[in-house]
């Protein structure tokens, strides 16, 4: 009869399904605290001055003491010095893990009574568990393990290594049914190899579902690799007291006589198992899977024996793991093979487009696939048993957005993918080999949907009874299902090898992205010799027209000059507007820059415009089309609206909102306003380019007091607080009655009507001769004529720099100033380019003053009376 501290489970009747939360709270069960020893052996527990903390109840039976008479005694008043002098070396010479010490055929007490002691280490005490020693034991069940290494070497299987691993651990052992049992990802596991006596029934081939072995055990089985239940209808023993003096309970994670837990034993009742076994097999610390030992009624095996078929489960998980990385190195060497042939054809074509079809027959020399699909550098292929476009798309999104970097497995696209392949395609799983994830580059292997009956050992649902509890499963029969959507598992030398082809495939796609770059640079180079040569031109354009203006109104009355003055800053202002759409450095810039370079350009000032909200910076397409935008709203207030009155005013707020930048052009003080009988070219050009070339929202409102626009447009990148968009201080004029050029200024220009304008210039300054070179040579030629007091000079002289002029200048004393369409940043020039003073074209009388006044005042200043 069991003890009144026996956990008992009774047969109840079967109620109904089991929900998950009932499922994780089975597989939640601290099993490593059931607190109890099973009837083969006894526990000490003992504190680091071998002080006897706690002793399992069934201490007299197995040791012949008392638990009462054991607690809180020194186990060196108990057994003999010898007995204490093995103890204390062993104990002294135990690591801080899991690994323990084992003792065989150890006399105690002396008297002849022999032990097996297992010790291992629990945080600052120790446990010890004595077995007595039986007669009946296997022989040197080493040398019985060490014969078969021989076998197992030569093995060419992992298959044929169970086998032997089967009928070893029987031969050993005397169990009825001894199996190899391997877990497979979702730790379900399938029996693989089996040895039975006459009586016992087969479960070769049979599966078991993961719930038959939970998280919580499967974590232990890590850590402890072997575990008997010599009887399942046994009585169990507490542990005397139940806790530490703290409280805590004993932690038995690594006991070798820990009690098991009720369900489980019923589930062995079930099974008609009377004793079991199991052996855990590690690859690189994780589960590969189980060998598993049953007998129909009480078996024990021995400590000794169990530690020989402990030793050698181990070598059997070496031995398979080099079967493994044998395979793993088989099929990486094939991959390397492939990737030097990948390399050779991204080398020796001359295509600027990847033969993906001939990188595929390399692919599907390495994995055993039905279909392969890639999309590389926006270039596609696909053959065999492959999804359509959009759904590859669909799948790399899927990889992308799971955060997956690296090589993804999927055994069922229809779990790990749902809804994005049609079933009745036939595809059941895919390899992905992510390249470019923000690009969606990558490559896909697919293999077919096998459809399979897998044969359960009984229905692998757990049941609930009539008083909430898990009901361990109480049938056992062969259960067939048949499973449709998974293909063929991938295997660790498959994620391996896509490891390796990734690699060649990233080396693949960064050739083409850099023979690309090279192609684009050389385009590039061209485009910008056109660009830089068209915007030269449009400079000198704009400058010859302002001197033209310049010259003619010199020659007018004061209301001419004045008009010709505003003409220049009008001018000026739209060579500046101009520049948005030919600066080559394609960097982003400040709406509100442009903004106010068209007003200033079409309204005569920027002091007529209230700017509120953020900036916004634009890109090159963004700031091409808001230019046209902007001009076009900027000259109809000038016609039409604000700025065709003197108090007018335009007032632009610009707004970051969640999915969009909102700008809003409200004119005040203008004329009366009405909507116009027709649709101009210039509202009809806002309303195209708004949605289409930036895909926002335009709204117009002709209202009394004044016209309103309002733009909403997504993309737009506002400044960060307090970062502005850089710009060139205007600088302000100042007055020049004290300042008077004298003697011989030199103007080196190379085109005419700009040259004579500035000399006119020079000479209201007050130059005595101006002395015009259009060259380099030219301009030396006149500094070795004669003393030059004062110099203006181009920068770019017909494509030739006029450095060597300003070297020249500035060795010999002379102030000059540089003149430029657009004055490079400060921190893009050196030497004497980087010292000299600046103007920019188109300049005027005024510019060359200010320059005077701002940087020679010393040297030009007139002296009074």
């Amino acid at each position: 009869m069991p003890d009144s501290t026996t956990p008992q489970i009774q047969a109840d009747p079967v109620q109904s399904a089991v929900s998950q939360d009932m499922i994780d709270a089975c597989a939640q069960e601290q099993i490593q605290f059931l607190g109890h020893v099973q009837d083969f052996g006894c526990l000490l527990v003992i504190t680091s001055q071998w002080v006897v903390r706690n002793a399992s109840a069934n201490s007299q039976a197995i040791l012949g003491i008392a638990p009462e008479a054991l607690v809180a005694q020194r186990l060196t008043d108990l057994v003999p010095a010898s007995t204490m002098h093995t103890l204390r070396g062993k104990v002294q010479v135990m690591g801080r893990g899991d690994e323990g010490i084992r003792l065989f055929d150890v006399d105690v007490f002396g008297d002849g009574r022999g032990f097996d002691i297992a010790i291992h280490r629990d945080n600052q005490t120790f446990l010890l568990e004595f077995e007595p020693k039986r007669p009946d034991r296997v022989r040197d069940p080493a040398a019985v393990a060490q014969s078969l290494l021989p076998r197992m070497v030569r093995a060419d299987t992992t298959d044929e290594l169970c086998e032997i691993a089967a009928d070893a651990v029987w031969a050993l052992t005397g169990f009825d049914r001894v199996m190899v049992y391997r877990f497979e990802q979702d730790f379900s596991g399938v029996v693989v190899a089996e040895t039975l006596n006459g009586a016992a029934s087969s479960y070769m081939g049979h599966r078991f579902p993961a719930s038959d072995i939970p998280a919580q055990a499967r974590a232990l089985y890590r850590r402890n690799l072997m575990r008997i239940i010599a009887d399942v209808d046994a009585p169990v023993h507490p542990i005397v007291p139940p806790q530490a003096p703290s409280g805590a309970p004993t932690d038995l994670s690594l006991s070798v006589t820990r009690a098991v837990s009720p369900i489980h034993l019923q589930y062995l009742r079930n099974m008609d198992v009377g004793a079991s076994m199991s052996v855990s097999i590690l690859l690189e610390g994780e589960l590969w899977g189980m060998i598993a030992c049953h007998h129909a009624g009480a078996h024990y095996v021995d400590y000794e024996t169990r530690s020989a078929i402990e030793l050698f489960t181990q070598l059997l998980a070496y031995e398979i793991g080099l079967r493994a990385v044998r395979e793993e190195r088989r099929q990486s060497e094939a991959a390397l093979d492939a990737h030097e042939r990948v390399a050779m054809l991204v080398e020796s074509s001359t295509s600027p487009t990847p033969d993906l079809a001939a990188i595929a027959r390399e692919i599907e020399r390495v994995f055993e696939i039905e279909g392969v699909a890639m999309l590389i550098g926006g270039h596609y292929h696909a053959g065999g048993l492959v999804p359509t476009r959009e759904e590859f798309t669909r799948l790399m999104g899927d990889v992308a957005r799971n955060g997956l970097s690296r090589v993804f497995s999927s055994d069922n696209l229809g779990l790990s993918s749902p809804g994005v392949v049609a079933p009745e395609r036939g595809i059941g799983g895919m390899l992905a080999i992510p390249i470019h994830s923000q690009r969606g580059d990558g490559v896909i292997l697919f293999r077919r949907e096998m459809t399979r009956d897998l044969i359960w050992a009984g229905r692998p649902e757990k049941e609930r009874l009539a008083d909430g509890r898990l009901s361990p499963r109480t049938s056992f029969s062969t259960w067939r299902e048949e499973r449709r959507g998974f293909c063929q598992s991938w295997t660790r030398a498959d994620q391996s090898a896509a490891e390796v082809m990734r690699v060649s495939l990233l080396e693949t796609t960064l050739r083409l992205s850099s023979d690309r770059d090279r192609m684009s640079t050389s385009r590039n180079e061209r485009q910008e010799v056109v660009i830089a040569e068209l915007t030269h031109r449009l400079r000198n354009v704009y400058t010859t027209i302002a001197a033209a203006i310049d010259s003619g109104a010199q020659k007018g009355d004061d209301a001419l000059r004045g008009f010709a003055a505003e003409m220049q800053d009008r001018l000026g202002a739209m060579k500046r507007a101009s520049d948005v759409l030919t600066r080559r450095d394609q960097q982003s810039s400040s709406l509100h820059r442009l903004i106010r370079d068209e007003v200033r350009a079409y309204a005569g000032a920027d002091d007529r415009l209230d700017y509120a909200g953020c900036d916004v910076m634009l890109t090159p397409v963004q700031r091409s089309a808001l230019t046209l935008v902007i001009h076009e709203l900027t000259t109809n207030a000038v016609k039409y609206g604000a700025f065709a009155a003197a108090a007018g005013r335009v007032e632009v707020t610009v707004d970051n909102t969640a999915d969009a930048v909102e700008i809003v052009w409200r004119e005040r003080g203008g004329p009366a306003v009405a909507a116009p009988g027709r649709v101009g070219f210039g509202s009809a050009l806002i309303e195209q380019t708004i949605p289409h070339e930036l895909g926002g929202t335009v709204a117009t409102n002709f209202a009394p007091e004044g016209f309103e626009m309002r733009m909403r447009i997504p993309g737009l990148a506002s400044a960060p607080a307090g970062q502005a968009a850089a710009e060139r201080p205007r600088v302000t004029l100042v007055p020049q009655g004290n300042l008077r050029l004298s003697g011989r200024v030199l103007v080196v220009e190379d085109n005419t009507i700009i040259a004579m304008n500035a000399a006119q210039t020079l000479r209201r300054l007050g130059a005595d001769d101006v002395v015009i070179a259009p060259g380099a040579d030219a301009a030396m030629a006149a500094l070795d004529a004669g003393e030059v007091t004062f110099a203006v000079l181009d920068q770019d002289l017909g494509g030739i720099s006029s450095q060597a002029v300003a070297e020249r200048l500035e060795g010999a004393g002379v102030p000059f100033v540089m003149a430029s369409g657009l004055v490079p940043d400060p921190a893009d020039t050196q030497g004497v380019f980087g010292r000299a003073i600046w103007i920019e074209k188109p300049y005027s009388s005024e510019a060359i003053g200010q320059a005077l006044g701002l940087h020679f005042a010393d040297r030009f200043a007139q002296a009074d009376g």
